[in-house]
């Protein structure tokens, strides 16, 4: 197998030299150092000689498969960014999650290519760096806006359609809508199975409140595009419905991990609210809902609609909900 994978070997840097063991214990065994990090890709023609990036022969490896980095302690953590997924130990990586090695664990590219990290660093040696890199966390709340955007009736789909189809259905929607919302400036914190959890961050836009609900409308239009799109939305029985929600207020943001996040943590009553008034929106009331503070923020921009007070589960109190109607004046969209 030496012959379907290709190397060349980075200059030294100030982290100590690793290896990444293929077919370790056997016959075949190749070793590859690397110092910073190691990509692991697809082989293609006049690829061999780029720096730091294995390439293999294996049509079902992504032309950028995993990443492995070394931190200046000497720890070393390992990335999925490919589209048939990386494992580590048999278990299936969150894309884009770093996810800390330890000795001996096995990560996994294709049912052909396994590998091992190897090479343990000098504690002594990096004790200094690793006091150097270590990076001062910060308390805070910051302003955001989130929206939530839900497909209707998903469990009913769920038992209906093929598992397969919706599936693949449901990450091309997903991946579409993801990419919108970079567009309008937000940043999707995560995909829940059926519904897509985005915000807008003060300071981060010119009015977080404003863009949050610029980007509802653009993805509700692009939502309805992709439901008439076979080659998107391949359900054919089940029409492609989404509600969406805006809830703007204080929550407190976190990485998780420390200095390398494996998530992101936010917690506050916006992120909750989001779902729970998404569950109010009917063909009757509109599929854009927004709470008063939202409202409140974006009203010289957009029209809304008093749909009088409802009570959210698991708040106290009953509180009104808006429906988004249309932007007051041309906002190009």
């Amino acid at each position: 197998m030496a012959d379907s994978r290709f190397y060349k070997t980075p200059p030294a840097t100030d982290r100590p030299a690793r290896e990444l063991v293929a077919c370790a214990g056997t016959a075949q065994e190749e070793r590859y150092t690397f110092y910073s990090s190691i990509e692991i890709g697809r082989y293609s023609e006049g690829r061999e000689t780029e720096t730091g990036v294995l390439l293999v022969k294996d049509p079902t490896v992504s032309s950028r498969h995993c990443i492995i980095t070394q931190s200046l302690d000497g720890r070393c953590f390992v990335r999925d960014v490919s589209r048939n997924g990386t494992r580590l130990d048999g278990k299936r990586l969150i894309p884009n999650l770093e996810v800390e090695i330890e000795e001996g664990q096995v990560i996994s590219v294709s049912s052909e290519h396994e590998f091992r990290v190897t090479g343990e660093p000098d504690a002594a040696a990096l004790s200094l760096a690793s006091a150097r890199s270590a990076t001062m966390a910060i308390s805070g709340v910051a302003m955001v806006t989130v929206l939530v955007g839900d497909i209707r009736d998903y469990t009913v789909l769920v038992r209906t359609a093929a598992s397969k189809k919706l599936q693949q259905s449901v990450s091309r929607v997903f991946a579409r809508l993801g990419r919108e919302v970079a567009k309008h400036g937000g940043t999707v914190k995560e995909y829940q199975g059926d519904a897509i959890f985005a915000f807008w961050e003060e300071g981060s836009v010119e009015d977080h409140a404003v863009s949050a609900c610029r980007a509802a409308v653009a993805l509700d239009e692009l939502a309805c595009k992709l439901a008439a799109d076979r080659s998107v939305w391949a359900v054919e029985e089940f029409p492609l419905k989404m509600d969406w929600a805006l809830a703007t207020g204080p929550v407190a943001i976190e990485g998780l991990g420390g200095d390398h996040p494996t998530g992101l943590s936010m917690i506050g009553e916006p992120v909750i609210l989001a779902f729970r008034i998404e569950k109010f929106a009917t063909d009757e009331t509109g599929c854009i809902l927004a709470c008063p503070t939202t409202v409140e923020k974006a009203s010289r921009t957009f029209k809304f609609k008093d749909l009088g007070e409802k009570h959210a589960k698991g708040f106290e109190k009953a509180d009104r909900v808006y429906a988004l109607m249309r932007a007051k004046r041309l906002l190009g969209f």
